[in-house]
């Protein structure tokens, strides 16, 4: 009885293997696809170009995008007088005059204007000078000081991203290249 079996079992495997298998009916018309919506297409930042904070003062650099659909008014960097100290001293992290006039005008962009409800990165910096580990934390509390006062001003603490890059990217030699890598840069975040 199993000889039978196994004949059956061969016969009906060749069957199916065979090339006369039944195919499915084809369709007079093919299914229409679906419609396709036009939407505006997204504008995706080119890989090639990094955007780069642009110096607005001593301590502070914007994103560019900021600084132009804000339509920011800032003002020309003041000459480094020999022996003027810097808005952010060696080992300090508080605000001058001329930064909170420009904060203010960031606040108000990102709380009432063009910018209203977008995220920043706020990325503190320190220059070459004490170790390593304290200019992380400098860079931190610089961060933290432009993310306090824009939340005075009314910008969302949990849209704000506050981090240092301490001495990482510190290209000063001298005091007088020393003092740009003592900043703040306010990038547009995701």
């Amino acid at each position: 009885m199993s000889y039978k079996f196994l004949v059956v079992a061969l016969s009906i495997a060749a069957a199916a293997c065979s090339k006369d298998t039944v195919k499915p009916p084809v369709s007079a018309a093919p299914p229409t696809p679906a419609r396709v919506v036009a939407e505006k297409p997204i504008e995706q930042p080119k890989i090639d170009e990094p955007r780069v904070a642009q110096a607005v003062t001593d301590m502070l650099g914007l994103d560019s995008e900021i600084v132009r659909v804000c339509n920011l008014q800032v003002t020309a960097q003041q000459p480094v007088v020999k022996d003027e100290a810097p808005h952010f001293d060696f080992d300090e992290s508080s605000l001058s005059n001329q930064d909170t006039s420009i904060l203010q005008q960031v606040a108000r962009c990102l709380t009432t204007g063009p910018l209203a409800g977008r995220h920043l990165q706020l990325i503190g910096r320190a220059d070459t000078r004490g170790p390593t580990e304290y200019n992380f934390v400098l860079g931190a509390n610089r961060a933290s000081a432009v993310g306090k006062f824009l939340e005075q001003q009314g910008v969302e603490s949990l849209r704000m991203n506050e981090t240092s890059r301490g001495e990482l990217d510190a290209k000063g030699t001298d005091e007088t290249s020393m003092r740009e890598d003592r900043r703040v840069d306010i990038m547009l975040g995701s």
